[in-house]
């Protein structure tokens, strides 16, 4: 089973950009590990914005290049927050369904 036929997971990923690449993950044919780790690659970056996330890269630098750089022009904290959550949601139940 793949992320794709998972409906909650598809519901919860209608919060995210549709262009981020967790959205795109999800409703395409990536497995269950392949979401969880995505996400939380977007998660850590969403966490903190200002990190160095290696090679002189920021959380905002790595979002950019995972699909926000959109959404990062209009972001507000709300917004954050409430992405955060949705992608903490997503973490939870692919993790969930990847040992299934």
């Amino acid at each position: 089973m793949n992320s794709s036929s998972h409906p909650i997971l598809i519901e919860l990923s209608q919060q995210l950009p549709e262009t981020s690449k967790a959205c795109k993950y999800i409703q395409g044919a990536e497995s269950f590990s392949q979401v969880v780790t995505q996400a939380q690659e977007e998660f850590s970056c969403l966490s903190d914005l200002d990190a160095d996330w290696g090679n002189g890269f920021s959380g905002r630098t790595q979002l950019a290049q995972n699909g926000y750089d959109n959404w990062l022009k209009d972001m507000e904290e709300d917004d954050r927050l409430r992405l955060m959550g949705a992608l903490k949601l997503i973490i939870e139940l692919a993790e969930e369904l990847a040992e299934e």
